[in-house]
């Protein structure tokens, strides 16, 4: 009977202990689903210690019903869901914080995980660092002014998604702008600067590990960059000065929009990819072995090796031209090798034929003098012009000069005979040059010539 009655206590006992534990988890879920430490109810004095579920109990009921505030929330204006947290994962890199030069009342957090939605009026009220609000508002009156943190406006501000664009590029591109989200975007817009300029936000560091600098001009750098996802070595193009207005911004994205315009080509250095970053435009690339000004300055070109680049060229302009797109900026700088592939590369001035875009003079060096004289009727004979004075270059082996008897002489058509080269290759670069660009030929009629007929055989 003894043996019964102690077996009895300790069921007792550990029952006891089982359901003082499930209290005590209980306590703390609540405590964290509704934001209360428990420095704010360990200082009342008429909270008993000794129990956290007596604390916690006491506590909930202190808290006076008639207090609730029914408050018509803005969707706009408040963030309580997940869908807002679903940020890309470039922005949420482990053990980093969120926003490293973003000084939001000394709150430099890790990016937050996705909570569940409160649903109950006490737990909103109680979220103290999310909303603040007028507790003498009466319900059934005018909407309350609600507060949202700067580092949730700012996160919002980074996650959404940006404008779509109008491509001019592209014959079945979308006769407006469509911006969904216009008019949180105008909220946020003066967050943007400082976001940007956090490393914990730099997609560029993130995604990619820069190796060198390969190559630089007066409006940007590009690097031999290591993508950390796939292992692939690419080049990013950045541009050196900040885009700080919509036209400048504007005028950048020229370039992106006609590269993804045209598409993929053999002989067309490859586009992958484009985002703004810290004002700065960033394009990911086909990575090439070097252009044709790097060999030009370690070797001559043989008349074999020059008319199998320009065969290539010729495909490239060709294919843009049809698309109805003149480069404008045909130039050895400009021309790149990839596995003995030449391609034709750098579109940042590439406009429209029909002349419905502006347009920007390249190189003047390689310009026919239509152009120097803002003539724009013969758009695609320009790049024609272009490509003969850099073959002419490269058979030198000495850069073209910018001013001078030479510079005249090659506008006008006057070119002196090439000693070592065939007259049926210098008649070819003479009609190129030709001053009166209708006399030049086409890009295709470039590519049919017959004294390519021994390059397409092989």
């Amino acid at each position: 009977m003894k043996r019964k009655t102690k077996t009895l206590k300790t069921r007792s006992s550990n029952e006891k202990r089982e359901t003082n534990k499930m209290k005590g988890t209980l306590v703390r879920h609540l405590q964290d689903q509704l934001g209360i430490s428990s420095l704010q109810y360990q200082s009342s004095s008429s909270i008993s210690s000794s129990n956290p579920s007596n604390r916690f109990q006491n506590f909930l009921e202190s808290v006076d019903e008639s207090d609730a505030i029914s408050v018509d929330f803005d969707d706009k204006e408040t963030i309580l869901t997940q869908d807002f947290f679903c940020t890309p994962d470039y922005i949420t890199p482990d053990n980093q914080n969120m926003l490293n030069s973003f000084d939001c009342n000394k709150e430099n957090i890790p990016c937050p995980k996705s909570p569940e939605k409160l649903n109950t009026t006490k737990s909103k009220r109680y979220q103290q660092d999310e909303i603040k609000f007028d507790k003498t508002t009466v319900i059934g009156t005018q909407k309350t002014q609600n507060y949202v943190s700067r580092s949730a406006v700012a996160l919002r501000c980074r996650v959404m998604p940006p404008p779509c664009i109008k491509n001019p590029y592209q014959k079945d591109a979308l006769e407006m702008d469509i911006d969904p989200f216009g008019n949180q975007r105008a909220k946020c817009a003066g967050f943007f600067p400082t976001i940007m300029g956090g490393d914990g936000l730099s997609r560029y560091y993130t995604d990619f590990h820069e190796i060198e600098q390969i190559g630089a001009g007066h409006f940007s750098r590009v690097f031999k960059v290591l993508k950390r996802i796939d292992g692939c070595f690419y080049a990013v193009k950045l541009s050196t000065r900040k885009l700080q207005q919509d036209r400048e911004r504007s005028k950048a994205l020229m370039e992106v929009q006609a590269l993804a315009a045209l598409g993929s080509h053999e002989n067309i250095v490859g586009y992958y990819s484009a985002w703004f970053e810290n004002e700065q435009l960033y394009i990911q690339m086909e990575l090439c072995d070097h252009s044709l000004s790097t060999d030009r300055a370690s070797q001559l070109f043989t008349e074999g090796e020059v008319l199998k680049a320009l065969h290539q060229i010729a495909k490239a302009l060709q294919f843009i031209h049809e698309r109805g797109i003149a480069h404008l900026d045909v130039k050895p700088d400009n021309i790149y090798v990839k596995n003995g592939v030449y391609k034709l590369g750098d579109f940042g001035c590439a406009t429209l034929l029909d002349k419905s875009l502006p347009i920007e003079e390249g190189d003047a060096r390689y310009m026919p003098q239509e152009i120097l004289n803002d003539n724009y009727d013969h758009l695609d004979k320009v790049d024609i012009f272009s490509l003969g004075a850099t073959v002419y270059e490269l058979i030198r082996g000495s850069p073209l000069q910018e001013a001078g008897p030479q510079f005249s002489n090659l506008r006008d058509g006057k070119l002196p005979l090439l000693p070592g080269h065939t007259l049926q290759f210098q008649n070819l670069l003479k009609v190129m040059m030709e001053s009166n660009p209708v006399r030049r030929p086409s890009a295709k009629e470039l590519v049919e010539n017959p004294i390519f007929d021994r390059i397409r055989k092989s």
